[in-house]
């Protein structure tokens, strides 16, 4: 740190304004953004230092107490490391159309080293996350900043997520001259468990093209002045001591409960909706559950049938309504297929579709290709999740799941193929003449909190990547195979295209992943090992076709190849499901079979395991571990219509299915049914713009789920001690835990309809 030159006072501000903000972002599955315009700021004075006698018996009394200073405001200071004495520590860039870096000179002072300041106020955005700040407190933040060149420095504390508006804000004019600038603030807003402390050094009017230059800040502390008005913060919802689905019960099927904390006992009850017991049932022998770090017992009331609303009870303790009937999944099934129609991208959303969530046409302009500067038109498709690109790997399993549910089970699916051909013409836009498929279309950045009309950046698609032609080619002939009698003429457009990709992909073996271009930063799906896709491609081929060619490639890859999983990064299983389908009893599917089931046992003995049947193993719940649950579920049903498997595996496939759409649907640590708009308690305030932007959630959308990776600021600022299967938060804040996607909507779709066709 350098000792201070000038001193300036900044006159207390007390109430929370807006200035342009930004988000933090990942490049997997989403990105955070957000802007607004400036608005007032607090008024700034500064006033000169007065002048110090230069003495030799006054000069270490000044140094004793500025040092006495420093180390009173480091014992309170909610800044780590605000003198900068340990490095840039935990302190990140965040860049839109800027160029910058930070570091610690050799004086101990920050450093954000600007070498392009971009077009926009938070173009260049250094960052602090990891504290909390409190309704009804008053704050001081305090720090030294000098600059090579005099700009506009602008710090914000700032909402981490949602529309990013700021809580406290002011911009400062600064020069060569280190400067001292203090404020006194007060949280007028409701108490934020993770904010974020910034400092926005991107383009503002009247700074002019200031080039490359340094912002030096030292000495930086946030303190509680006074805490006395403190109101108390809202607590996290409650967790039931009985968690049970939340929806309902087809009457044939397997129906179970989870007991913990005050429930905990030897029997339970269940009552119909005027209070009056149906039945008593026994609850297992207590035990510690991994996942939640708790003691849990559960129960099973399988052989009531009859249908009605019901609860469980224990003494005065009450599970959340429900009930078992026939039709006691129809409108859940209805409301998740219909979650692809609502994110359709390149037309109209009407309100008689979308009621509050419509919009005009939206990203309808021709997209530039990046590494030719062509404009293609791309329009169409389904925007992936809660933002609004459209990316071909996860699309490619959206469809795919969707296209199985009407191929496995066309009784329960109905019309379903007439929204999946949306996507699929999109796709085939994506397709060059000589087969590749491009990998993505999105913005270079994701939007703010926005309806997708209201996102009006220059649309770019990205280059063409393996991962993304061999997944294309494999729901590509899925859709000529299941599309044969619907429409014969659209069948062949999808067969001819599948094999195109198919032809590019033998002549194009020795490429990589997928990495994003430069200065592009929207959802990245590498997938860096794209052999799997290869292979998948090639066993959709083979079963659509019946050629042998495709089945020599798939025994040139090997087992190896078939990779255990149903996500867009791994998805062997949909390959050892068309190759099983197709040809049961060659050697290569003998051994495809055994490495499924192997895979399978492993699932249904972590959900025998655990007390809320999570086939989730060693309690690592992965980003999106709600599609891992509905995959796996998938899986079961995916096992059980093939029938290639003993009774007795059968049997426990059948359970661990209804056990990970009972998990879904509210039986699970979190006492959460994670599908918007159903259950007693159920998530309502996804990482999803329209509905961030409208205030309510769009009704059928499934959430990430619990995710021990915490990878957001607010995850892991405020879920950093909870238990593996605890690691959730309903905050639009929590792109980690709480986003939504129609890739993790697919499969549920599948997992739904079959367990329809299976009462």
């Amino acid at each position: 740190m350098k000792k201070r030159t000038l001193i300036g006072l900044c006159v207390a501000m007390t109430a929370a304004m807006l200035l342009g903000g930004c988000g933090n972002k990942q490049t997997d599955e989403t990105v955070d953004v957000a802007q607004e315009p400036a608005v007032e700021t607090a008024e700034e004075t500064k006033e000169e230092a007065p002048a110090q006698e230069e003495t030799a018996s006054e000069e270490p009394k000044e140094a004793e107490t500025e040092e006495a200073d420093q180390a009173e405001a480091a014992d309170d200071n909610m800044i780590q490391n605000g003198d900068f004495s340990e490095g840039v520590g935990v302190w990140q860039t965040y860049l839109e159309h800027g160029e910058a870096d930070l570091a610690v000179n050799d004086e101990g002072q920050f450093e954000i080293r600007v070498k392009n300041a971009g077009d926009l106020d938070y173009s260049v955005q250094a960052y602090y996350d990891g504290f909390a700040i409190d309704q009804g407190v008053k704050y001081l933040v305090a720090f030294d900043c000098a600059v090579s060149k005099p700009r506009t420095v602008v710090w914000r504390v700032q909402i981490n997520g949602s529309d990013y508006h700021a809580y406290f804000t002011d911009e400062i004019k600064a020069t060569e001259e280190m400067q001292h600038y203090e404020f006194e603030v007060t949280m007028e807003e409701e108490s934020d468990p993770a904010p974020r402390f910034c400092f926005n050094v991107g383009s503002y009017e009247g700074d002019g093209d200031l080039g490359e230059h340094v912002i030096t800040i030292d000495n930086l502390v946030m303190k509680v002045l006074d805490d006395s008005g403190k109101v108390a913060g809202g607590s996290a919802a409650e967790t039931a001591s009985i968690l049970t689905n939340q929806v309902g019960f087809l009457p044939g099927e397997r129906k179970t409960v989870t007991f913990h904390g005050n429930a905990i006992g030897s029997d339970f009850e269940v009552v119909d909706a005027d209070g009056n017991s149906i039945g008593s049932y026994k609850q297992s022998d207590a035990k510690e559950n991994s996942g939640t770090q708790e003691s849990c017992s559960t129960g099973d009331f399988s052989d009531l049938t009859a249908a009605g609303t019901y609860q469980i009870k224990v003494g005065d303790e009450l599970s959340a309504p429900f009930v078992i009937g026939d039709d006691a999944l129809d409108e859940l099934l209805k409301d998740t297929t219909y979650l692809m129609h609502m994110q359709r991208c390149g037309v109209e959303l009407t309100k008689e579709e979308g009621g509050d969530y419509a919009h005009a046409a939206c990203h309808t302009e021709k997209a530039k290709v990046l590494d030719t500067g062509e404009m293609i038109d791309v329009t169409g498709g389904w925007h992936d999740a809660g933002d609004y690109g459209r990316y071909i790997v996860p699309a490619a399993k959206a469809a795919g799941d969707l296209m199985l549910a009407a191929e496995d089970y066309p009784d329960v699916m109905g019309d379903v193929l007439d929204e999946v051909t949306y996507e699929l013409d999109w796709m085939l836009k994506m397709q060059r003449d000589d087969g590749g498929v491009y990998h993505k279309v999105s913005c270079t950045n994701f939007p703010g909190t926005v309806l997708p009309d209201e996102e009006t950046d220059e649309l770019v698609v990205c280059p063409v990547s393996n991962a993304a032609t061999a997944d294309f080619a494999a729901s590509m002939a899925m859709a000529a195979r299941v599309y044969e009698k619907k429409d014969a003429t659209r069948s062949k457009t999808y067969l001819d295209a599948s094999k195109k990709a198919f032809e590019y992909l033998q002549g194009h073996q020795s490429e990589g992943g997928f990495h994003n271009p430069d200065n592009v930063v929207t959802g990245e799906y590498p997938d860096e090992n794209w052999k799997d896709d290869y292979f998948w491609s090639a066993a959709e081929l083979y079963r659509t076709t019946g050629d042998d060619a495709y089945m020599s490639v798939m025994k040139d890859l090997g087992i190896d190849n078939v990779s255990e999983g149903m996500g867009w990064d791994c998805n062997g299983f949909y390959a050892a499901y068309a190759l099983l389908n197709a040809n049961p009893n060659d050697e290569l599917s003998k051994s495809v079979l055994a490495k499924i089931e192997a895979a399978a046992d492993t699932f249904v003995a972590a959900a025998e395991k655990d007390a809320y049947g999570s086939s989730i193993v060693d309690d690592n719940y992965p980003w999106g571990s709600n599609m891992s649950i509905a995959n796996r579920g998938m899986l079961m049903h995916m096992l059980m219509k093939l029938g290639l498997s003993d009774s007795g595996k059968l049997e426990k496939y059948k359970a661990t299915a209804t056990d990970q759409l009972n998990y879904l649907l509210g039986r699970n640590g979190t006492g959460y049914c994670f599908v918007t708009g159903y259950g007693t308690l159920s998530t309502k305030n996804p990482h999803h713009r329209p509905s961030q932007a409208v205030g309510t959630a769009v009704k059928g959308m499934l959430a990430g789920g619990p995710n021990v990776g915490r990878e957001d600021p607010y995850a892991q600022q405020v879920l950093k001690d909870k238990a593996p299967a605890l690691c959730y938060a309903d905050t639009d804040q929590s792109y980690s835990t709480n986003e939504i996607a129609i890739y993790w909507n697919s499969p549920l779709v599948y997992l739904i309809a079959a367990e329809k066709a299976a009462k």
